[in-house]
């Protein structure tokens, strides 16, 4: 833990201490600033409806990560320093790994519920005391964007940015991952330190990559989930009827973020190809193989550190045919 994160963490127990706050005022950790889509139009929307439709009165503080980092902040919320998470399962692979599971499902998240896959990641972030609340499902997925076009060997020996969960389908089309944090992307298209870079199809507007990445590589793979949690005694803590009613509200909003995000997605490629960057297809052959790589490679990635709950929830995503 490094010294901010220590002093945040310090300044937030002396605050606990300090005072007694409702069950119901709660702070929310975002793995992301407000400079993300997927904060500003979908999480505060959630938000929103999660204050309207419960009868008691619930406010939720958002904190972002010049709070805490996004990849120090499952450990905080678990132990209640803050009530709530808004993240990526990739982003805490270390502590958990089951979540980063998502991303490599192919429907909706009322697929996953009813295939048992939604609740088989809730019992395993219960162990760590923390309640999932809700996916919010961004279904376009993710892409990589390139300084020029895909070859007919895809990406043979080209460097490209990606963190771990990104490596099965790079390593598939011949690339070579490289492991760069998100701020540092565009000074590395920039200067050639790297010859692309995956991300989710949402995002590379607000970082005006497309001033350094001419293409956009298709088809599209995985899906990306947002996860919202809360920690378990939080949630606990609830009264019953306030449990029920986020329940319920979370999800409705589910399927509606869906929407969000196919609005927002649209958006961001309208406005890249006006920016100048042109849609790079793979063969067909290289397009189908990729979708079995990402599952097949995230599920592996996610099994080195959690095999017995990720081997059930690859069998629950067979069997409801969301495998990929």
């Amino acid at each position: 833990m490094n010294t901010f994160t220590r002093a945040a963490f310090a300044a937030t127990a002396a605050l606990s201490l300090g005072t007694t706050a409702s069950a119901q005022d709660l702070r929310l950790l975002a793995g992301w600033d407000s400079s993300y889509a997927a904060v500003g139009d979908v999480l505060m929307p959630f938000i929103e409806r999660l204050e309207e439709e419960t009868t008691a009165d619930i406010s939720i503080n958002v904190l972002g990560p010049e709070t805490v980092p996004p990849f120090e902040q499952l450990d905080p919320v678990s132990r209640g320093l803050f009530d709530m998470l808004y993240t990526n399962g990739a982003y805490h692979f270390n502590e958990i790994a089951v979540g980063m599971t998502l991303d490599a499902m192919n429907g909706t998240t009322e697929d996953l519920r009813e295939g048992g896959v939604w609740q088989a990641v809730d019992a395993q972030y219960q162990e760590l005391g923390l309640k999932l609340i809700a996916v919010l499902y961004d279904l376009n997925g993710y892409h990589i964007m390139l300084k020029d076009e895909v070859g007919e060997d895809a990406l043979e020996g080209r460097r490209i940015r990606g963190t771990p969960i990104y490596h099965p389908v790079i390593e598939a089309l011949g690339g070579s991952p490289v492991v760069l944090p998100g701020n540092e992307i565009y000074p590395a298209l920039e200067r050639g330190v790297v010859d692309g870079a995956a991300w989710p199809t949402v995002g590379a507007v607000a970082y005006k990559w497309f001033e350094v990445a001419d293409y956009m590589m298709r088809p599209t793979f995985g899906q990306v989930s947002h996860m919202v949690l809360m920690n378990l005694e939080t949630w606990n803590g609830l009264d019953d009827q306030t449990r029920s009613e986020i329940e319920a509200a979370a999800q409705s909003f589910e399927l509606e973020a869906n929407g969000l995000f196919d609005e927002l997605a649209a958006s961001e490629r309208e406005t890249l190809e006006t920016e100048g960057m042109t849609v790079s297809e793979l063969s067909q052959e290289m397009g189908e193989m990729i979708s079995g790589a990402w599952f097949t490679g995230t599920l592996d990635l996610a099994a080195t550190q959690n095999p017995e709950a990720v081997e059930e929830i690859r069998g629950l995503a067979t069997e409801a045919g969301v495998d990929g």
